[in-house]
């Protein structure tokens, strides 16, 4: 209350500040006449009375400024003075305060920029209700997998925890990576859409924009015809009509009642869905075999009281059960759980990427800072006089030292304002660049507040960072010393320079250690970029497929499609070979468990793992994928034949120690399974398990004839264009059936390239922030010779009229230019040394082996130091010694 009541005492004094100044001089004048009158009395003169009355009272105006002190107006009044007598002495100096306002502006332009991916990927909060209080939980796969601690749950484990966990008010599940087909007008479309339970969306505490959502017991089977859809798709299909709620649309050739549209607001992240329908669960669902099946994806309400510690102990409790009691199919299997806003930014695995980019345009941030320190520690310098004198009339050091920070502040402020009209264009140059996938995309970017709130910090942080060292340095100015004319060669120039040489050598030291960086993340892209995939992706067209299940429930209905679309589509003008698949090469298959027949059995911790796809006849010679041992997969692999598999070279390096392969049998444990054993009918060429990874994982391919899909992916080898043939696709799959949508079609670079595009981007931006770095560390060398130089200009003057030659002199400046180069580069070495090791750490499959970019990064550092060092050095070598010793 009492700092309260100071700052509003405050705050009315400054308002009524006329009126009180009025008030304090007529009071200081009644009191001194008072006591001149009493003089008069005594028998003092009139003017010895008012002379002696304002001795004894000590001056009117220093107690004036005593009251405005007590009174708090003192300092609003100096900030004040600070900031005009600022913008007048920056004006007087347009070159120069242009030259560092845009040298910040550039540096805050790129942080606040690469902020806004971190305000719109990480700060963001979920439009849910008390999302610190909802959790996600999922499964962690014992194998060696990509975020292994982000799989899907299985349906018998959703049931079981449900009902026994005691931390939950309430759980809900998902399944978000469905497919269903829209017929609107006649005409079938494809699109993503999520099963949900029941309570999904009361769980997360949202509410559709009109209409409703799913009520009690429509997800179960019956009553789960009901539909929700995006507020996206509702414009999109359906005219932002507000009356389709009620109506019955097509989905997979049934008829489902639209209860509601969701707010255009609702998006956990960029994991948007078309539509929602209900999660049905039956009997079969609740079965042992059923937990091989892992799609769900958990949510749960934590209750009051209850922590993520005490609800992540639980549910490890009850895994444990689990894999007590059904150690086939839960064998190293274990559960994660994390509150929802860390589980949308972990699962879109972009925190590490980002904390990179961001300390990387924080270093080019320090280097512009250093430059316009540098620029003023040079005005300084040029001030030595105007600040001495200051001075000497009574100015403090606190005093000088709050107007130049108070300088550098206006610039940084200026700086920063500009940076933000700069971070406009950038922001929408990156916006166009996050298009590479549906997820990263649908995240909305922009100069939101926080965009706003971090920039004003950073110009800020950045007056701080400019302006203190200059400021004190410049406070501890000799009055005697620079009031004479041969100040200029006094030691504080000296001193001066040495704090600018520092200066520029930490600027070396950062900018080599930002190349190096920078120099192994994009050479280990480029690597991924070029390496041999194992397969050749030219002249492949690739589309998928999703069978409903009104007219393909079973399998020997999805087998006699596949039989059916296969001929026609080969029968199409300039098509080679056609197969299908469940995964493409080189997009990352599901790994599944397995077993090798008369091997031990291996401990929980560490079970066999591999990568399984399941593949129609003819798609080794589709893909190009070479047979390397034994066959590839014919006809007569079909579900009255033996199960027979075919696995990659490096399947059989690494589990079956490089022995024969053919004639083994192994037991695969996948959803759906019989359980039975297969035998290895043939070995193929490695295919890498994502096109942006280093290395090989052991692979198993089923063929499709004995393990049908309901989901699959045509592949299609040409002899021309592959995009020119996708409308042919289309018609010949309508021939087999008109209402089936083919969805994502595009040639197998062009899915490549979307994998990459990300890459693409932090490789751009990351070759754009080191090039600026360099260049702001050039400038920064060219900067403090030239200030060198001039400082120098009577000793070189000296030199040269004791017979130095302009070599030698040249020679001098490059040497110390040299000299400072080599312990920017030093140090800087130093923190890059273990850069290597920390992004493989950091980065899943990434390997950077690059020591020639140890010598290449400095030896750049050098060349651009001398070539920056070169003109000031060439200017020196022209000084006329009679010329300087007079200028002297």
């Amino acid at each position: 209350m009492r700092l309260w009541r100071r700052v509003r005492a405050w705050f009315w004094a400054t308002l009524r500040r006329s009126r009180i100044e009025r008030e304090m001089e007529a009071e200081l004048r009644f009191h001194v006449e008072a006591r001149a009158e009493d003089l008069i009395r005594y028998g003092a003169g009139s003017q010895e009375a008012r002379r002696q009355a304002q001795i004894e009272f000590g001056g009117v105006e220093r107690a004036k400024e005593e009251c405005r002190e007590a009174r708090g107006v003192n300092f609003v009044e100096g900030v004040g003075q600070d900031l005009r007598h600022a913008f007048r002495t920056l004006c007087k100096s347009p070159g120069f305060t242009a030259v560092a306002v845009l040298t910040l502006a550039l540096g805050i332009a790129i942080n606040a920029t690469m902020f806004s991916l971190v305000s719109a990927y990480l700060m963001r909060r979920p439009p849910v209700d008390d999302s610190e209080r909802l959790v996600v939980v999922s499964s962690v796969n014992p194998a060696p997998v990509f975020q292994p601690d982000a799989y899907p749950v299985s349906a018998p484990n959703y049931l079981a925890w449900r009902e026994a966990n005691h931390v939950f008010s309430e759980m809900a599940a998902a399944d978000e990576n469905r497919t269903v087909n829209l017929t609107v007008e006649g005409q079938p479309a494809a699109l993503r859409s999520a099963a949900v339970s029941a309570n999904y969306f009361s769980l997360l505490g949202v509410s559709p924009e009109f209409g409703r959502a799913f009520s009690e017991g429509e997800d179960q089977p019956g009553r789960d015809h009901v539909v929700l859809l995006s507020h996206g798709l509702w414009v999109r299909s359906f005219g932002s009509d507000p009356g389709i709620v009620g109506r019955t649309v097509r989905l997979n050739r049934e008829n489902y009642t639209v209860v509601g549209v969701m707010s255009s607001r609702f998006r956990l992240l960029g994991f948007t869905r078309d539509l929602w329908t209900p999660l049905t669960l039956s009997a079969e669902d609740e079965m042992a075999a059923a937990r091989k099946d892992r799609s769900l994806r958990l949510f749960g309400r934590l209750k009051p009281g209850a922590t993520v510690e005490e609800a992540r102990a639980e549910l490890k409790e009850l895994e444990r059960r689990a894999e007590e009691n059904f150690p086939e199919s839960e064998k190293g299997w274990g559960v994660s759980l994390r509150t929802l806003p860390d589980f949308l930014t972990y699962n879109f695995a972009i925190r590490t990427g980002l904390a990179i980019v961001m300390t990387t345009v924080g270093f080019v941030l320090l280097i512009a800072c250093g430059n316009v320190a540098g620029l003023l520690l040079t005005r300084a310098a040029g001030r030595q006089k105007e600040l001495a004198l200051r001075m000497s009339l009574g100015a403090s050091r606190l005093r000088i030292v709050r107007q130049l920070l108070t300088e550098g502040l206006v610039i940084a402020l200026l700086g920063g304002a500009a940076g933000l009209l700069l971070a406009v264009w950038g922001v929408n140059l990156v916006r166009a660049g996050m298009t590479f996938n549906e997820e990263v995309s649908a995240v909305p970017m922009g100069l939101d507040r926080n965009v706003v709130l971090f920039a004003m910090g950073v110009s800020v942080l950045s007056a701080v960072l400019c302006g203190l060292a200059p400021a004190l340095k410049a406070s501890r100015t000799d009055v005697n010393t620079n009031l004479k004319d041969e100040s200029r060669t006094a030691s504080a120039g000296q001193s001066q320079s040495r704090l600018r040489t520092i200066l520029v050598t930490a600027e070396i030291a950062l900018a080599l250690f930002l190349l190096i960086g920078t120099g192994l993340l994009i050479r280990g892209i480029y690597l991924l970029e070029h390496q041999t995939l194992g397969f050749r992706a030219d002249h492949l067209l690739t589309a998928s497929v999703t069978l409903d299940n009104a007219r393909y429930k079973d399998a020997p209905r999805q087998i006699r499609f596949v039989r059916e679309v296969m001929p026609r589509i080969e029968s199409v003008p300039g098509v080679e070979e056609a197969a299908a698949t469940s995964d493409l090469p080189a997009t990352g298959p599901d790994s599944v468990s397995f077993r090798i027949q008369g091997q031990v059995e291996q401990p929980s911790s560490q079970p066999l793992s591999t990568l399984d796809s399941v593949v129609s006849v003819n798609y080794f010679r589709t893909a190009r994928i070479p047979v390397l041992q034994g066959r590839a997969f014919t006809e007569g692999d079909d579900a009255t034949a033996p199960k027979v598999v075919v696995v990659s070279q490096e399947f059989v390096r690494r589990h079956l120690r490089d022995q024969e392969a053919l004639g083994r049998h192994i037991r695969l444990e996948v959803s759906g399974g019989t359980g039975e054993w297969s035998e290895i009918v043939g070995v193929v060429g490695d295919v890498r398990t994502y096109s942006e990874a280093s290395r090989f994982d052991p692979e198993v391919y089923e063929p499709m004839l004995q393990r049908p899909l309901p989901s699959f992916l045509l592949v299609v080898r040409t002899t021309r264009e592959p995009s020119s043939l996708a409308p042919d696709l289309r018609s010949a799959v309508g021939q087999v059936d008109e209402e089936l949508p083919l969805d994502r079609v595009m040639s197998m670079p062009a899915v490549i390239d979307k994998q990459k595009r990300g890459d693409k981007l932090v490789a751009m931006m990351l070759g754009i922030f080191a090039a600026l770095a360099l260049i702001l560390a050039a400038i920064g060398i060219y900067a403090l010779i030239a200030y060198s130089v001039r400082q120098r200009t009577r000793e070189i003057g000296i030199r040269m009229a004791l017979g130095a030659a302009r070599g030698d002199v040249l020679r001098i400046i490059l040497g110390d230019a040299l000299k400072m180069t080599a312990i920017g580069a030093a140090i800087g070495l130093v923190p890059a040394l273990p850069l290597p090791r920390i992004f493989e750490a950091s980065f899943f499959d990434l390997h950077l082996q690059e020591p020639r970019l140890y010598l290449f990064v400095p030896a750049v550092i050098f060349a651009v130091a001398m070539l920056a060092t070169y003109i000031p050095a060439r200017r020196a070598t022209r000084v006329d010694p009679m010329t300087a010793l007079r200028h002297e």
